[in-house]
């Protein structure tokens, strides 16, 4: 019996959906001797690539004419090659290094790219060396003094080099070419501190950009943003794969979601196959490989997350692309472009954050040309029940529009003291935004003006520590009770998943908080037998609109869009079974508060009348605009890809939603809400309206992050006022945020 026969067999699964596709094969367009250099064309056909693609042609012709480039195409389609022949050309013409800066999101990627590139540059005499962290003094110095044609690093990589190596800076003086691969990762808060950092690098050079993505829904946009150019191009490849690929929707009928995924590991594995199991959260991925550890295959499966060792997860990356691990169990790290060898399945234990991140994850199945699997596993909250009613609209998707917060007041601030930390930083220079930022350090004694230059001081160096790309600086440490220092955990989620007595999973352990302090901004745990067990956070909020920087109507709704400072006090939690989610008791703690800014909307949704009497309309006002502000958030995950964390809200009865970004200074996902409000909408309204629950429940309403541990909520009245709202809307009761009125969070 083969894998798909079996996986139809069991009566325990409902198989909701199958959808096939055949391999592509792509435009093939010229002779690679007709397009490059002669040398280069020799070592393409020596490879084995003799012929170009029209989109690869076409994207060499647009580097060569100096615009700024982005390449959309499929996994495993030629990218790396389509930018590679006129940086190889480039390099043969120069003097000297270096030509091209090739960033990849992450070290691992771009050590894993270094021998690709090398394969290319050994046979023409083009230099190429990999600038990191790990990267050894001796390298270090010869990189300086004989430059390479070729650079490859990362972006912290390129920030620290460019506060601290003048060498460097120099360097990159030469550079023509900057190239981002897998471009799309450059969103939400990592996308404002990208979009600082090229400007930064844009100081000392002006470029030309070169992008590449297989799953970007904007890329113009996008790019245009990015890079602060009008001369962006972007090349069209073919979006689909080299082999045949079977995806499967799957919903166990009598086990949960982690247990299905074991089940289908333990398949793969008795079929002689190779797969990777995708989750989301390091509990999640233990969970799983214990289960198959108790049915017998441990010494088969193996876990690739994030707070291992990049020793340990190089090791199992080997051992998987040698065939002693038949299946591994990763987080998102192995979802960019690591190439681990002939993946045959992919199980993804929960739905990806995003249909672009999705797109990656399957990516690495049948990248040799044999037919893959994927199966998709659905669960009992709302977008999985949306899939479940909607299948075709799983797979009939495209990636997501992208964006970032270019005013994002919090990143902005410290990439200001890194430039002036980079070279004395002319006011002329500045963005009006910049330069009210660069006042205001000036005035707390970070920044201090020379004539017309602004410069760096020891207070202002002090506080670049605080930099970090792929977060806040607005962190809270996690200790133990000897002081021993487990991670760290970003505000404000860290107020909800660290408040003393919450329960938190790290490393595959369970603990206990004991105490936060949001003062020092520390947390102290300890081991906890809890593994069956979570917290949901209580609290009370309240947002204040700080700045209005834009206002209007969308599909009849009043809104205001701007800055918003949000105060948030957590006074208990809500105790549950972590398999099944049941509440076992709601208890009291001593009140935390936080205050953060934001950018956020608020919606002045229409008025609905629900009863004739004050008393049961107020409530089922408040249930209802308390489910719609919900739905719409999950509705967001859906329509735009944003990921559970990306947004939090806050409802009135009075029909006043406002929905934020939830990370500090805001992350982008509220403007790509307010630009995409009916698709929104539409789709919340299909999870409320396809539920056949009586008035609420997990698949629908039910929110894992409500701070009232999802009480108050009307799947039927949401249904109601989204079907007002898409209708062209009413008139709204109020258009201010109340006062002293406590809202539903």
């Amino acid at each position: 019996m083969g894998f798909l026969e079996a996986l139809l067999g069991d009566p325990g699964r409902e198989v909701v959906y199958i959808k096939t596709d055949d391999a592509e094969t792509p435009e093939v367009c010229c002779r690679v001797g007709d397009v490059a250099r002669r040398e280069v064309a020799d070592v393409f056909t020596s490879l084995g690539i003799s012929s170009l693609y029209r989109y690869q042609y076409d994207a060499v012709q647009s580097i060569r004419s100096g615009r700024d480039t982005v390449v959309v195409a499929g996994t495993g389609m030629g990218k790396t090659e389509a930018f590679l022949i006129p940086i190889l050309e480039a390099s043969m013409e120069a003097l000297g290094g270096p030509v091209a800066l090739v960033l990849y999101p992450t070290k691992a990627l771009a050590r894993d790219q270094l021998a690709r590139l090398r394969r290319y540059g050994d046979r023409l005499g083009v230099r190429v060396m990999v600038y990191d962290g790990d990267t050894p003094p001796r390298e270090r110095r010869l990189l300086y003094e004989m430059p390479p044609h070729v650079v490859i690093s990362n972006p912290d990589m390129v920030s620290q080099a460019l506060m601290h190596v003048a060498k460097f800076r120099e360097m990159l003086r030469r550079v023509r070419y900057v190239v981002l691969d897998d471009f799309h990762v450059y969103t939400g808060v990592f996308g404002s501190h990208m979009y600082y950092l090229l400007r930064r690098v844009r100081r000392f050079v002006r470029p030309v950009f070169i992008a590449t993505s297989a799953t970007v829904g904007n890329p113009a946009e996008f790019a245009q943003a990015l890079f602060d150019s009008d001369r962006v191009n972007v090349v069209w490849g073919p979006l689909g794969r080299r082999g045949r690929l079977v995806q499967v929707l799957a919903r166990p009928r009598f086990r949960s979601k982690w247990a299905e995924a074991a089940r289908l590991a333990a398949l793969c594995i008795e079929q002689g196959m190779k797969c990777l199991v995708f989750t989301d959260s390091h509990r999640y991925s233990e969970i799983i490989y214990r289960a198959l550890k108790i049915s017998g295959w441990g010494d088969r499966v193996a876990v690739h997350r994030a707070g291992l060792d990049p020793e340990e997860r190089k090791a199992v990356e080997e051992a998987f692309k040698r065939g002693e691990v038949d299946v591994v169990i990763s987080t998102p790290t192995l979802e960019l472009g690591i190439d681990i060898g002939d993946v045959d399945a992919a199980v993804l234990a929960s739905i990806p954050p995003s249909y672009s991140r999705y797109l990656q994850r399957i990516g690495r199945v049948g990248r040799r040309g044999q037919t893959g699997y994927v199966v998709q596993i659905l669960g009992n909250d709302p977008i999985s029940q949306y899939y479940r009613n909607y299948p075709h609209e799983f797979f009939s998707r495209f990636p997501e529009p992208l964006g970032f917060e270019k005013e994002n007041e919090d990143v902005a601030t410290l990439h200001v003291l890194a430039a002036a930390a980079d070279a004395p930083l002319r006011e002329r220079d500045l963005t009006s935004f910049e330069r009210r930022l660069a006042e205001r350090l000036e005035a707390e004694g970070a920044l201090t003006r020379v004539g017309r230059f602004y410069r760096i001081t020891p207070r202002g160096r002090e506080r670049l520590s605080m930099l970090s790309l792929r977060g806040s600086p607005h962190v809270v440490k996690i200790k133990t009770g000897d002081g021993r220092v487990l991670g760290e955990r970003e505000l404000p989620l860290a107020l909800y998943e660290l408040h003393p007595e919450a329960i938190y999973m790290h490393g595959g352990r369970t603990y206990v908080s004991r105490s936060l302090d949001l003062e020092r901004r520390v947390a102290v745990v300890e081991p906890a037998d809890a593994e069956d067990l979570m917290t949901q956070a209580l609290e009370d909020m309240e947002p204040e609109i700080v700045e209005v920087l834009r206002e209007g109507v969308v599909e009849g709704v009043p809104y205001q869009y701007g800055r918003l400072r949000i105060k948030m006090t957590v006074y208990g939690y809500a105790l549950k079974r972590f398999t099944t989610e049941e509440t076992l008791g709601e208890y009291s703690i001593d009140p935390l508060t936080y205050e953060f800014e934001t950018r956020g909307a608020v919606f002045y949704m229409p008025h609905v009348r629900f009863s004739a009497n004050d008393a049961l309309d107020w409530e089922a006002r408040a249930k209802g605009y308390h489910a719609a502000e919900h739905v719409l958030i999950s509705a967001t995950e859906i329509a735009l890809g944003a990921a559970k964390t990306d947004l939090g809200g806050i409802s009135y009865p009075d029909g006043v939603v406002v929905i934020y970004d939830s990370h500090v200074g805001g992350n982008g996902t509220t403007k790509l809400l307010i630009e995409n409000f009916r698709r929104v909408a539409e789709v919340a309204y299909k999870i409320v309206k396809g539920c056949d629950c009586v008035d609420g429940c997990p698949k629908c309403v039910y929110s894992p992050y409500c701070g009232n541990n999802n009480k108050m909520l009307s799947r039927k009245n949401a249904m109601r006022i989204l079907e007002i709202v898409l209708g062209g809307g009413g008139a709204p009761s109020v258009r201010e945020v109340p006062k002293g009125v406590r809202g539903l969070v």
